[in-house]
């Protein structure tokens, strides 16, 4: 008799020891899998970015890796003197400095880039958009090359753009795919959220060039650890976490089995 509950106190104290085990392990599972606040923090001219979407996370990583050349590198250096002359002409406008990044991703901060559509300079301005704003474009004096009077116009039309849409990243949609073409795509969609709205592949991928070259410009090490894949790794595994969690106890051992298989 003594040896029978010998022996029951004893399976009882290892279950009680196991249990205990495993509330450590899920502890140090939670906290190993929790993700930096600063590195979901990106916004774009003070909108903030969901990149708790998995969607959105992959999209920007995939831009911030594209960024992460030699070539670019030269170019930010390259590129600051005149970034800080574009900065005040914007803000003269109320257009945010995030803007300032056009240039470089529309003509990597030259004034002699032209597109095959016509767009010419640093801002790659069209020729009737460009004499709407004020420009001189003709045979011999194309202002879209002067950095100046090139980035006044910019700052009017970006200005505009915001009256007529009221977010700054559908502004960056239409600088890209024009603000007629902006509207129509929210009118049929019936949404207002860059985010969300249903775009070709080029506008899609415009906010997160400019978000990407912003990033490395202003935050490298967060820049970096992005384009480690660390953050979506551990997203992912959050998710899968999650998803294990909210399972049935017979069915989460299952999925475990499955898993460990």
């Amino acid at each position: 008799m003594i040896r029978l509950i010998f022996v029951a106190f004893s399976i009882a104290s290892m279950g009680i020891f196991s249990l205990s085990n495993l509330k450590v392990e899920k502890k140090e599972m939670k906290s190993e899998l929790t993700i930096n606040s600063n590195l979901l923090a990106i916004n774009f001219c003070g909108e903030k970015v969901p990149l708790t979407e998995m969607r959105i996370a992959e999209r920007y990583q995939n831009m911030i890796r594209n960024y992460d050349t030699s070539s670019f590198r030269k170019l930010m250096t390259s590129a600051e003197r005149r970034m800080r002359i574009i900065e005040p002409i914007l803000k003269k406008y109320g257009v945010p400095s995030d803007f300032k990044y056009i240039p470089i991703i529309e003509s990597a901060m030259s004034n002699e880039a032209t597109s095959h559509r016509g767009a010419s300079g640093y801002w790659q301005l069209m020729p009737a958009t460009a004499k709407s704003l004020g420009l001189t474009v003709n045979g011999t004096v194309d202002d879209r090359k002067h950095l100046v009077k090139s980035t006044h116009a910019a700052g009017k039309y970006l200005k505009e753009l915001h009256r007529q849409l009221g977010s700054w990243t559908l502004v960056a949609a239409a600088y890209n795919a024009g603000p007629t073409h902006i509207q129509h795509r929210m009118n049929s969609q019936n949404k207002d959220d860059y985010f969300k709205l249903r775009l070709n592949a080029e506008t899609t991928k415009y906010i997160y060039k400019l978000i990407a070259v912003k990033e490395w410009f202003s935050n490298p090490e967060r820049s970096k650890e992005w384009g480690s894949g660390d953050v979506l790794d551990k997203m992912v595994q959050i998710r899968e976490e999650k998803k294990l969690s909210e399972l049935k106890p017979d069915s989460k051992q299952l999925a475990r089995v499955a898993t460990d298989s």
